[in-house]
């Protein structure tokens, strides 16, 4: 099997969609394009697959990784007591270049939350991620497919060499639509609080979460 698989990220094919979501299902680490940046992935069922990633972003193992989800629902399915405000937030952006992190329900193993029990959530505003999220039957958990401390790979042609070579399978889709990872928004306190600038200002963050 050709690792590197070219494929349409607005009109991906099933049986791309298939082989993706069953390596998935089997633990296996795929790399991907969504509209923000290139991520680097495993299904949140696979009691391997986070370590896995861990070890090849050399990301600090107190930095636990994102949920790509599939809609609002997610908030009552992974988070606790989710304010109002995240609801709109989701209502608002998702699917969309925007993470919003939440305290973390019981579903959601301690591997996967940080020293303060959260979650980061984000529901993908691209159609080859929905795709492999429905298919896959799970939550996708992922960072950016780099070198942590190097810039995110916003095209294919930017993935390093060893972050293709660790993974089961990467998906070209050519350049990402924003070229800049998510807006970040913590939402566990009584107001949101933006920790990282992307496509979603602060302005409008702010704006959304205050709305009637």
């Amino acid at each position: 099997m050709n690792k590197v698989i070219h494929v349409d990220p607005e009109n991906p094919s099933a049986e791309v969609v298939n082989l993706a979501a069953t390596l998935l299902k089997d633990g296996g680490i795929i790399v991907f394009p969504t509209e923000t940046v290139y991520g680097i992935g495993a299904s949140a069922t696979s009691c391997i697959g986070s370590q896995e990633i861990i070890d090849i972003k050399m990301r600090p193992k107190d930095k636990p990784l994102p949920w790509l989800v599939e809609d609002e629902g997610a908030l009552d399915k992974y988070a606790t007591d989710a304010p109002e405000y995240a609801h709109r937030l989701a209502r608002a952006f998702w699917p969309g270049a925007l993470t919003i992190v939440v305290k973390a329900a019981d579903i959601v193993a301690k591997e996967f939350r940080d020293d303060r029990g959260t979650v980061a959530l984000r529901s993908p505003d691209h159609p080859l991620v929905q795709e492999l999220i429905r298919s896959n039957g799970a939550a996708v958990v992922t960072t950016s497919a780099n070198t942590s401390g190097e810039p995110p790979a916003t095209a294919f042609e930017e993935l390093e060499e060893r972050i293709i070579a660790a993974a089961d399978i990467v998906l070209d889709g050519g350049e990402t639509p924003h070229r800049l990872a998510s807006t970040v928004v913590d939402c566990t306190g009584p107001e949101p609080v933006v920790t990282r600038i992307g496509p979603i200002s602060e302005a409008e963050v702010m704006a959304a979460a205050q709305a009637q």
